[in-house]
This record gives structure tokens, C-alpha cells and sequence, in this order.
């Protein structure tokens, strides 16, 4: 080969790509469709991520406060903290500090009074209770009286006529026929007056029955009045001995010691319910609520136990519980933040949560409200957008209808 001709092959060679340029391209030209593909059809599970606390679903198994009744002395406490405790055990006895209900013989002496007043008022409906029967005895009395001047009165009228038509007959005397008359008027005259006497008896018996349910009115209102201030008074007593209103252990008791003073209302401990009945609230923010709806599946991770997971890949995670969304609030909390209470999960493929020693009221919990699957380049261009993760969009008639006959397609 001569001179000129490898000084052209020398050229070629420096016009042409080299070996790894090719292989560099291939390279990254599948990495870019891999990319590309892995974007396209690769899905990815979208969520509402919130933070907040356990909880307890129903109200009668939150911590609950022990509170005074009364102004009061301590007089003695009956448990430490930790100490579990039944419905209806003794925490504490307080003096009361009232002077109204100081007297140590306060009942006796009322329930001596509320006896004496039963047996008054009982004596005053017995005494209203007689004199209505007695004046309906004189009101059968005045009726009799009056029956018998309305037969006089008749016969007194039929012997003035028969004496009436004697004298026109010169049979009698005209001083028998002016006795009959003078009989006749005194018969009239009697029957006015029992009439009139009928009449008072009969206003005495609704003037006295008026009175009689006057009389028995107060009576019971005085009654029921004593038994209220009895009542009120045994109540009062009792107030002074603190129990405990649920099963549960104390988990704080508050620095009074015994012969400290304490105001009405004032806490005096906190117990925490025995159950088994927990949930978590979380917090979302105000463009996520709409999202999030009673049912939704909920991946929950609690502080003290180690997790580790994907949000957005449901199969990569480890020390992850889940749960379903019961209740999503109204309104926020002030902040515009919104909570949902989220319960266990039901079914054999979901962990049971820890116990009660280990997950307690109050843990710090995080949670992913997972909603549909997209791809993970939809995703990516949703986070660099700043968009929801869906639309809330009112379901149509016309959807509705569609819907409707694609279900019973599958049929």
C-alpha cells in the first residue's frame, strides 16, 4: 500500500464513529424508552397523606377527668396512679365546705321535717275533703226541704180553689176561704225560700270543691317540694364521695393532699378506659378533604414502631397497619385542617394493630389515605403542577345512566 493510499484510509477512519459511541448511544437510548415506558405504564397509587394521634372511636372509651363536685376538703384519697379500678370504686372523700350543708345530722332532720309536712298537708286534704261532703249533705238536705214545700205549695193551691169554688156556692164561710189563701201564700212563700236555700247549697258544694282541689294542689306541691330538698340533700351528701364512673386505670391524680381545699369543677384525676376500642384521627389539608371519603383505605404507620414503605407501591412495606376511614368532619379545625377517624381494617389479609401495652391512646401516628392507581408519570407531572390528586365531579344522569348499562353488560 502506498503512501497516498493509507494517508486516505488514515482520513476515513477519522470521519467514522468509533465502537464505544455506538454502544454509548444504544446505551442511552433504551434507557430513555425504559424511562418513557416505565412512565407510561408503571402504576402508581395516589394519596392524602394527614398525621395526628390514637384515639378511641367511641366517646365513653376516651381518657375521661375526675372532677369535684363540690367546694370541699380532702378528707382521703382511696387509689394511687396506676391503679386499675371498677365502676363505682371510691378515688377520693370530700368534706363539704357549704355552710347550708355542714350539719352532720342534715338528713335526719329533713326527712323529720318532710314527714311532718305529709302528715299536715294530709290532715288539710282530709279537712277540705269533709267539708265538700258536708255541704253536699246539706245540699241533699235543702233538695229534700224543697221537694216538700212543692207538695205543700200543690196542695195549698188545690184546697184555695176547692175553698173558691165552696164560697161561690155559699157552702163556706168566707173565712175558710181566706185560711186557704192565707195557707196558699205561706206555701209559696216556703217553697221561694227552699229554693233559695237549694241554690247557696249547691254554690257552697262548688265553692268547697274548689277548695278541696286548691287545698290538694298545694298539698302535693309542698310534698314534691320537700322530697326535691331531701333529695337535693342526699345528693349533696353523696357528691363528697368521688367514684370512679368507668373501668379503667388512673394515669394521673392531681397534687391535693389530704385537708387541701378544692373549688367545684376541679380536676382530681384522669382515667383511661380498659378496652380494646381505638382509632386515629388524622389531618389533611383543605385541598384533600374533598378526596377523602367514608370507606378509603388508610395505610398508618405509629411512632415507636419501625415501618418502611412505598405510598405509592402497597406491596413494598413492612411494619405498616391499615385502616378504613369512618368519619370525615364537617368543618376544620381553625386552622383549615380537617380530621377523619380512621378505625382497624377488617379481614384476614390486614395485621392486627398492636395491644393496648404497646399502642397506647395518644401515639403519634402518620397515614396515607390511598385512592386510585395512575401512572407514575401522571404523578410526577401532577406533583410539579401543584394539583389535587382528583377532581370531585358530580355524577351526571347521563353517567348514571352509562354506568348503569355497563354493569349490566357484565351481567
Amino acid at each position: 500500500m502506498s503512501t497516498m493510499q493509507r494517508k486516505q484510509h488514515f482520513s476515513l477512519d477519522l470521519l467514522g464513529s468509533p465502537q464505544i459511541h455506538r454502544r454509548l448511544t444504544a446505551v442511552l437510548l433504551t434507557i430513555l424508552l425504559g424511562t418513557v415506558l416505565f412512565l407510561i405504564f408503571v402504576p402508581w397509587q395516589q394519596s392524602v397523606v394527614g398525621s395526628g394521634r390514637v384515639t378511641s372511636f367511641t366517646p365513653q372509651s376516651r381518657p375521661q377527668t375526675v372532677e369535684s363536685a363540690i367546694s370541699g376538703r380532702i378528707m382521703r384519697w382511696y387509689v394511687r396512679e396506676g391503679d386499675r379500678v371498677s365502676k363505682g370504686d371510691t378515688i377520693v372523700v370530700l368534706a363539704d365546705i357549704n355552710v347550708n350543708f355542714m350539719d352532720s345530722e342534715m338528713i335526719e332532720r329533713m326527712r323529720l321535717l318532710r314527714n311532718r309536712t305529709f302528715a299536715a298537708q294530709e290532715q288539710s286534704i282530709a279537712s277540705a275533703l269533709q267539708r265538700r261532703k258536708q255541704s253536699e249533705q246539706r245540699y241533699e238536705a235543702a233538695r229534700a226541704r224543697y221537694d216538700n214545700t212543692k207538695v205543700e205549695s200543690e196542695t195549698a193551691r188545690i184546697r184555695s180553689n176547692r175553698a173558691d169554688t165552696l164560697f161561690r156556692q155559699d157552702l163556706i164561710a168566707r173565712r175558710e176561704l181566706e185560711s186557704a189563701q192565707l195557707a196558699l201564700q205561706k206555701a209559696v212563700a216556703d217553697s221561694a225560700s227552699a229554693m233559695a236555700g237549694l241554690l247557696a247549697a249547691r254554690q257552697d258544694i262548688e265553692m268547697f270543691s274548689a277548695e278541696e282541689e286548691r287545698i290538694i294542689n298545694q298539698a302535693y306541691s309542698t310534698m314534691h317540694e320537700m322530697d326535691i330538698r331531701v333529695a337535693n340533700a342526699e345528693g349533696r351528701k353523696g357528691a363528697g364521695v368521688v367514684i370512679a364512673p368507668i373501668d379503667g386505670t388512673i394515669v394521673r391524680v392531681e397534687r391535693y393532699g389530704e385537708g387541701m381545699m378544692v373549688k367545684e369543677g376541679t380536676p382530681l384525676a384522669l382515667i383511661v378506659p380498659a378496652g380494646d376500642d381505638r382509632a386515629v384521627e388524622l389531618y389533611v389539608g383543605s385541598m384533600d378533604a374533598a378526596l377523602v371519603e367514608p370507606g378509603r383505605l388508610v395505610s398508618l404507620q405509629f411512632s415507636g414502631f419501625p415501618a418502611f414503605q412505598f405510598s405509592g407501591w402497597r406491596n413494598i412495606q413492612v411494619g405498616v397497619f391499615h385502616g378504613r376511614v369512618k368519619v370525615v368532619d364537617a368543618t376544620d379545625d381553625g386552622t383549615g385542617r380537617f380530621r377523619i377517624l380512621v378505625v382497624p381494617a377488617e379481614g384476614k389479609q390486614f395485621a392486627q394493630w398492636p395491644s393496648n401495652r404497646y399502642l397506647r391512646q395518644g401515639t403519634d401516628a402518620s397515614g396515607w389515605v390511598l385512592l386510585d392507581e395512575v401512572s407514575i408519570g401522571y404523578e410526577l407531572w401532577r406533583q410539579l403542577m401543584g394539583f389535587p390528586p382528583q377532581y370531585p365531579v358530580a355524577e351526571t344522569k347521563s353517567s348514571k345512566a352509562k354506568s348503569a348499562a355497563g354493569a349490566k353488560e357484565e351481567k
